[in-house]
C-alpha cells in the first residue's frame, strides 16, 4: 500500500477517533461504552506506524511502502492473544533507507510510545463528562502501558530500538 494511503488513513482514524470520543457524550450509557472502547483502540493501533513515520522522515529514514504483517507480540505465546495478535492485519512500514543507530533507535521507540500513551487522550475527553467511563479508561490506559512497554521490550519495536542502539541486528 503506497505510504500516502497509508498515512491518511491513520490520520482519518485518529480524527474519528477523537470526533466521536467527543459526540460520544450524547449517547447512551451502553453505547458510549462502545463508542470510547472504539476510539480508544484507534488511537493504539493508528497513532503507532503514523509515528514510526513522522518521526523516522524526521530523522531521515526512508519508508518505501506500508504493508499487513502480524504483530511481534505474536511471538510472546500468550494462549489467546498470541493467536489473535498472529493475523497479518497490522500496517507495517517498510523500511527503504536507514541511517544512524540514533536516528533509527528514536524511529523504533515513536511507534510503542505513541500506542502506549495516545488512548489517554480518549480517557481525558470521556472523563470530562463521565468520570466512571474516563477513570475505566484511566486504567485500561494504564494496563496498556505496562503490558505493551513490558512485551514490546521483549519482543516488539522497543527491543528493536534497543537493539539497534547497541549496533545489533534489529530484524531478529
Amino acid at each position: 500500500m503506497k505510504l500516502i494511503i497509508g498515512n491518511a488513513i491513520s490520520f482519518i482514524f485518529i480524527f474519528v477517533a477523537v470526533y466521536f470520543s467527543e459526540i460520544s457524550r450524547f449517547l447512551p450509557f451502553i453505547y458510549r461504552v462502545f463508542v470510547l472502547l472504539l476510539c480508544w483502540y484507534f488511537m493504539l493501533y493508528f497513532t503507532h506506524c503514523l509515528s514510526h513515520y513522522i518521526v523516522g522522515r524526521i530523522v531521515g529514514v526512508e519508508f518505501s511502502h506500508y504493508f499487513f504483517s502480524k504483530s511481534m507480540l505474536s511471538k510472546a505465546k500468550i494462549p489467546v492473544l498470541s493467536r489473535v495478535l498472529s493475523r497479518k492485519v497490522f500496517l507495517t512500514l517498510k523500511i527503504k533507507k536507514r541511517v544512524s543507530n540514533r536516528k533509527m533507535f528514536l524511529m523504533f521507540m515513536a511507534g510503542p510510545v505513541a500506542s502506549m500513551f495516545s488512548p489517554l487522550l480518549i480517557a481525558t475527553i470521556a472523563y470530562r463528562y463521565d468520570k466512571l467511563l474516563g477513570m475505566f479508561l484511566f486504567m485500561l490506559s494504564a494496563g496498556n502501558i505496562l503490558f505493551s512497554g513490558y512485551y514490546s521490550y521483549k519482543f516488539g519495536c522497543i527491543r528493536k530500538a534497543f537493539r539497534v542502539l547497541k549496533g545489533l541486528d534489529w530484524r531478529i
